[in-house]
This record gives structure tokens, sequence and C-alpha cells, in this order.
């Protein structure tokens, strides 16, 4: 699946306030994508993708803190494992380009996540981003929200 015109489809047809971001470097870490992007950290969400009983669910947070992997297993009574970039590979996704919109996974959004104007996450390319409101990503992913990060 092309995951990037994937998003570009929901944001035509959610009519939300959202925009599409292309850069030339690999963006698979919040601080590279910060600096391309010339946003402050908050601003830039990480998707991070664990495994609940073998279930992947793709959390999200801001990219000045860190998931909790206790918080996580205390909200879902779980045992959260992180996935490895091959695990993420055999989803059909690449390594820093699981869309924050159109996945299809379940997810969990920290709610500081909330607190931000906008937040920019991968489109579905380690080389493309959307601008999106917090509210829309939680709205159009059916996302739980919930305390599940830790501050850096």
């Amino acid at each position: 699946m092309d995951y990037v015109k994937n998003t570009e489809r929901i944001i035509k047809e959610e009519g939300i306030e959202a925009m599409i971001i292309e850069h030339r470097k690999w963006g698979k870490e919040s601080k590279k994508v910060s600096e391309i992007l010339d946003v402050e950290l908050k601003n830039v969400i990480k998707s991070l993708l664990v495994f609940l009983d073998n279930i992947p669910v793709l959390t999200v947070l801001r990219g000045d803190n860190m998931l909790d992997l206790k918080k996580l297993e205390k909200l879902t009574g779980k045992k959260p494992v992180l996935a490895r970039a091959k695990d993420i590979k055999r989803l059909g996704f690449e390594f820093g380009g699981i869309p924050c919109i159109g996945s299809g996974l379940k997810m969990i959004v920290d709610r500081r996540v909330l607190e931000e104007e906008y937040v920019i996450g991968s489109a579905g390319s380690p080389y493309v981003g959307v601008r999106i409101k917090p509210e829309d990503l939680v709205r159009i992913n059916s996302a739980v929200v919930s305390d599940i990060c830790r501050e850096v």
C-alpha cells in the first residue's frame, strides 16, 4: 500500500486542516525531524510500535518524551514488547515511516500530544510527514488517550 497517498486521501475525505511535508533527509528520529523542519521537538510526534499479546499497537508521543512501558502495561494489563525493525517491515511499513493516520493499527496517544496546537508525524515514509491537529489525529484513528510516557 502507498501510505503517503492513503494519508492524502484521508485528509481529503475527512476535510481536515492538515498538510503533507516532504523533506530530503531520513526522518527516523524525532530530533532529526525537528531540526530538518525547524520546529520544536514537542511538535514532532514519534509513533512507536509495540506488541501486546502479539497484537501490534501504535503508541504516539511527543518527540521530547519517552514511552514508559510500565505505564503502558498498567493501562493495558499486558506486557508490552517493543517492535524491532524486522517486525515493522513484516507488517508492511518502513522503519521511520509508520503513518500516524491510516495505518489500520490500534493506537494509544499520550495525553501530552493534545497540549499542542499541531503535531507532525509520518505520512507513511521517513521522507514525508503530515502536520495535523492532535484532536484530528485522535479522532481519525479512534485512539485511546492516556498517560503513557515520561518526560526526558
